[in-house]
């Protein structure tokens, strides 16, 4: 067997082809395929292999030799470190055109789909400044002190402290600005997992520009948090803001990943509005964070739906209901399917709350409810909105067996998009169009909504 074109620790110099989806540049050397971070289409690099594998290499950047015109200083003190954002050294139009080629490719490699219209991407308004929620993990910072930080790139196990985040809402880092000196105050330690001491896991804050409340997740290591309803109220009189408090245990003993409510939430859900709807959203119920895309994003979803007023909708993995409730005054009757009972409780409140009563909620898995659905509701429309990992072979059957006349697919993800496309595609159900959407500028993630007709 011949020795690899490359080895670790080798140093080459690299001319970048594209940008993968991930954030990462691709070159070429000698044939071989290579992967770089922070770097630049049509840039000229000197990296230092890391990692070989039969079919590709990957690196890391020691010197940009020719710096590509699209190349700009990142923003953030931490790029690099924090795992959080992978283009920051991009200028915004290269990145929104990096994601338009990043779906146009997955549909071409992954789903086998050349013919699909690809839209160009819908740009954010804000670059930066438009996450209304963030999420931080308690640590200890290099005086001992009680810290909130973001994960690392490529670990895990590594954490770096964060007192201002360039992706989050001004007004979100008011929040954290606040959070942080009342955590000292209260004396609750880090939880440290390894040897269960400590107490504080994670903090989640979230904002709404529309409504101007806020709610926030605390996580702990233990059930107990001393003086808990003291600090709280301390906290909520520093936020006026700060409508409700959700806190969570997540130990040792817990099955649920997200912990186990421990107390009564404190407060109420903040509300977001999206035009004439108000959505109640609990502080740990899935929801868009980028506040100034959510009207793009749902007008999109209602263009690939194209409702009918005979039409019985099924907003599969429906959250607190921001799909169905949008499309609901242009058809018959909506069905929200959602598993999570924050969210479907969210679902209900909105329901009532904007006087639709064509629409209902059904609690349970996609999975288990779907054949029930196909049977007992006879949906004409499907709305799938599923988390990342994209369609199960079996509710892709499931969905087909209905005979919907359309579908429209909102995916975080194009190459698992692309991969259900096809089997949408096997299935009869024609891609009308697929329009991507930069919910997460900074980032390599880009939100798609993909119009399917039944051929």
């Amino acid at each position: 067997m011949p020795d690899p074109i490359l080895q670790p620790g080798d140093r080459i110099t690299l001319t970048i082809d594209r940008l993968a989806y991930g954030g990462e540049g691709v070159g070429r050397h000698e044939g071989m395929t290579v992967f770089v971070g922070e770097v630049c289409p049509g840039e000229t690099v000197a990296i230092e292999i890391t990692e070989v594998k039969p079919r590709f290499a990957r690196g890391t950047l020691r010197e940009v030799v020719r710096a590509a015109a699209e190349r700009v200083p990142a923003l953030c003190p931490i790029y690099g470190q924090c795992g959080g954002c992978q283009l920051q050294h991009l200028d915004y139009p290269a990145q929104v055109a990096s994601k338009t080629e990043a779906v146009r490719d997955a549909m071409r490699r992954l789903g086998r789909l050349p013919d699909v219209e690809v839209r160009d991407c819908l740009p954010s308004p804000l670059p930066f400044g438009y996450r209304n929620k963030i999420e931080l993990t308690a640590t200890n910072d290099e005086n001992g002190r009680i810290a909130l930080a973001y994960h690392t790139v490529g670990d895990d196990h590594y954490l770096v402290p964060v007192q201002d985040c360039p992706l989050a809402l001004p007004e979100v880092n008011g929040m954290l600005e606040a959070v942080l000196p009342w955590l000292h105050d209260t004396g609750w330690a880090p939880y440290d997992l390894e040897n269960s001491t400590g107490l504080i896991r994670e903090v989640g804050l979230r904002f709404s520009t529309s409504t101007r409340e806020a709610n926030m997740m605390l996580i702990s290591g233990r059930r107990d948090l001393p003086d808990k309803s003291h600090w709280i109220e301390r906290l909520r009189a520093v936020l006026p803001e700060l409508v409700g408090i959700r806190h969570r245990a997540r130990t040792r003993a817990s099955q649920n990943p997200h912990g186990r409510t421990v107390s009564a939430r404190v407060g109420r859900p903040m509300h977001v509005k999206l035009g004439e709807l108000s959505l109640r959203v609990s502080p740990d119920a899935f929801f868009q964070v980028n506040e100034w895309m959510l009207a793009p994003l749902a007008d999109q979803v209602i263009a690939a739906l194209n409702p009918r007023l005979d039409d019985v909708v099924a907003d599969l993995y429906a959250g607190v209901g921001t799909f169905g409730l949008a499309v609901a005054n242009a058809v018959r009757e909506v069905v929200l399917l959602e598993v999570d009972p924050d969210a479907s409780t969210d679902a209900e409140a909105n329901i009532k709350f904007n006087k639709l009563d064509n629409v209902r909620v059904e609690h349970g898995q996609v999975e288990q409810k779907l054949s029930w659905l196909s049977r007992e509701v006879k949906p004409t429309k499907l709305i799938l909105d599923p988390p990342r990992q994209g369609l199960s072979d079996a509710v892709v059957r499931i969905a087909v067996s209905a005979k919907p006349r359309g579908i429209a697919y909102v995916s975080c993800d194009p190459t698992t998009l692309a991969r259900d496309l096809s089997r949408f595609a096997a299935a009869g159900y024609r891609t009308q169009w697929v329009q991507p959407l930069d919910l997460f500028p900074q980032t390599y993630h880009v939100e798609c909504v993909a119009s399917l007709v039944r051929a």
